[in-house]
């Protein structure tokens, strides 16, 4: 269905190509007001139907532990953006519009709700918006990872992932340990978790739609190889 985007992007002119491809007229396209974003918001609907059936067709989460079913899911899900990602620049870019970022939210929101509620996760306290920030975090930071990785079917990618996903299990654990003991600058310092705390707080700053924005245009005027070395910077272990 999406097959023109790779090739023409998310605009009115790969709208026009799709609805002549279905031999309708070009006109039709008017009817859409908001044109690039209606395209990519059906794109998002349509990759968060097919991924709640992948879900419910994958027998083998139920015997994951819990980080590995987040870094699966997460996979996944990135993985139908995959065949598209030479034009996915654009896509964010037009999700991070003011206009636009209300929907765009409420996209990603739905799809973070997803995936908490397939690993388990049915609480309504605080902890339960902690725990869907930070996964929106990763995601994200995954996303625009993405990006820029140029090897084999986005191995680093998942390296990346994985390694998000265990930073927040560790911070998850390092936090009740805060707790227990009751000294939080004596533990904070004298943590070999701090770093990882350091790095989850940037993946909640990258869940920004402005700095989605901001990286995306990047990668899309070509500066995709200082973009990867920061991200890489950023994340180092």
């Amino acid at each position: 269905m999406f097959h023109l985007q790779n090739q023409l992007g998310w605009n009115q002119e790969a709208m026009i190509a799709g609805a002549r491809d279905v031999r309708l007229s070009p006109s039709i396209v008017e009817s859409f007001p908001r044109k690039e974003a209606a395209l990519v918001e059906f794109f998002m609907d349509e990759c968060l139907e097919n991924f709640i059936d992948r879900i419910e067709s994958e027998k083998g989460l139920k015997n994951l532990i819990v980080s590995e079913c987040i870094s699966k899911l997460v996979r996944i899900r990135l993985e139908m953006q995959a065949p598209y990602i030479s034009k996915w620049p654009q896509a964010l870019s037009i999700q991070a519009l003011p206009q636009n970022v209300p929907t765009s939210f409420k996209q990603r929101a739905m799809l973070v709700d997803e995936i908490c509620d397939a690993v388990g996760d049915e609480g309504s306290d605080f902890d339960w918006y902690v725990k869907r920030t930070i996964l929106g975090g990763i995601y994200s930071t995954t996303e625009v990872y993405m990006l820029t990785d140029s090897s084999p079917e986005f191995r680093d990618t998942w390296a990346f992932l994985d390694s998000r996903v265990k930073d927040a299990f560790e911070l998850k654990k390092t936090m009740r340990e805060v707790v227990s003991v009751g000294g939080l600058k004596s533990s904070f310092i004298a943590s070999s978790q701090f770093k990882k705390i350091e790095i989850l707080l940037t993946s909640v700053m990258y869940y920004n739609f402005s700095q989605m924005q901001h990286l995306a245009e990047a990668v899309g005027t070509g500066v995709g190889n200082s973009l990867d070395g920061l991200m890489k910077s950023i994340f180092q272990r």
